[in-house]
């Protein structure tokens, strides 16, 4: 019995393998999407950062970094892999876009980084070069899943990647202003005392200096922030200026950002690979909503698997809604400039 059992089970192996062979598949190197790869394209202090990040949620199986500079993504890799005994398992790897191209979520955090003085719409020259460039090698490798811009500014990089990778808008997301919330929600919490997740209120618009706080739509435990706060609310204006100014103070101390975008990234991902329907305030692209259409900017999103899922009208007073048509305003002027600048210089 155990001879004859052996003989078919091996029967059984030599046919399996046999359909293989014909089929062309290759077990060693599976040339078919994985379910839970994330590819990060650019390990600066914001992609290393997110890498290891995503590491330590365990939610991911395979994370590839892809860099032009080899010797620091060798570097970088090599760190992260010696964490991955003391996290969940995951195949880290320095990659190239065609490891990219089979990935559900690219994310693209190469580029410069602001200096003190400068803006976020001041990277803009530089870095849409390079996110133009990133997104036609995406494209050239058949890439269909989706991609997470957070190389600032990043409502026009992302608009700019969605037009080079031809992919839906729905499908390719800036990381916004998930940051801008966190910040909100951090220093709400610590003003009124309460932990800031039952803090419920959200930024909008540019991720930048017009972006708007919705302090009308504000709820703390279910109840208006407006209520809540009484009879001493905090100064929003000074507030909603603190959070425009938190990232050149933080780049004056250590000249660069990296731990909360991070953060902001792996919690993206995260709803994405499972598929949670969560909201997250990321740039998209509008259609309609408040009367604002073509422009990437940040509102209320419904993300999980399919990407942007549906976009979130918040009730605004007129204060805010003046303000979040201005912030539009100001991002559609900025990429005509890019793109008639670009177009001169083709000349």
């Amino acid at each position: 019995m155990p001879q004859s059992f052996s003989k078919v089970e091996t029967q059984n192996q030599n046919r399996r393998y046999l359909r293989v062979e014909n089929l062309g598949l290759n077990f060693m190197k599976r040339k078919v999407a994985h379910l839970n790869r994330i590819a990060i394209i650019g390990c600066g202090h914001v992609g290393a950062t997110s890498a290891y990040s995503i590491l330590t949620n365990g939610t991911v199986e395979e994370l590839v970094i892809v860099d032009e500079d080899d010797k620091k993504l060798q570097g970088e890799v090599m760190d992260l892999q010696h964490a991955v005994p003391l996290a969940s398992p995951v195949r880290i790897w320095a990659g190239d876009y065609q490891d990219a191209a089979a990935a559900d979520i690219v994310v693209i955090a190469a580029g410069a980084g602001s200096k003190p003085g400068e803006t976020r719409l001041d990277l803009l020259g530089k870095n849409s070069v390079v996110i133009r460039e990133i997104a036609r090698k995406l494209k050239q490798s058949e890439f269909d899943g989706i991609i997470l811009i957070t190389t600032n500014p990043v409502d026009i990089l992302a608009q700019i990647a969605q037009e080079e990778s031809g992919l839906p808008p729905a499908k390719v997301i800036g990381s916004g202003t998930v940051l801008d919330t966190a910040r909100l929600r951090f220093l709400l919490g610590e003003e009124l005392g309460i932990e800031a997740g039952s803090v419920h209120a959200y930024v909008i618009g540019e991720h930048g200096d017009s972006e708007v706080a919705t302090w009308s739509a504000a709820r703390v435990g279910g109840a208006p922030l407006a209520d809540f706060c009484q009879p001493q609310c905090p100064d929003f204006p000074k507030m909603l200026e603190t959070i425009r100014q938190a990232a050149p103070e933080i780049v004056k101390r250590k000249g660069y950002t990296s731990f909360a975008v991070a953060s902001c990234v792996n919690r993206i991902c995260t709803a994405i690979l499972r598929d949670e329907r969560t909201i997250l305030p990321v740039s998209t692209m509008t259609g309609g909503q408040y009367g604002i259409d073509g422009v990437y900017l940040s509102l209320p999103c419904v993300v999980g698997r399919g990407g942007v899922e549906k976009v979130i009208e918040l009730p605004l007073d007129d204060a805010e809604l003046k303000g979040l048509l201005a912030s539009a305003d100001l991002l559609k002027k900025t990429l005509a400039e890019l793109k008639e600048s670009s177009g001169s210089d083709r000349n």
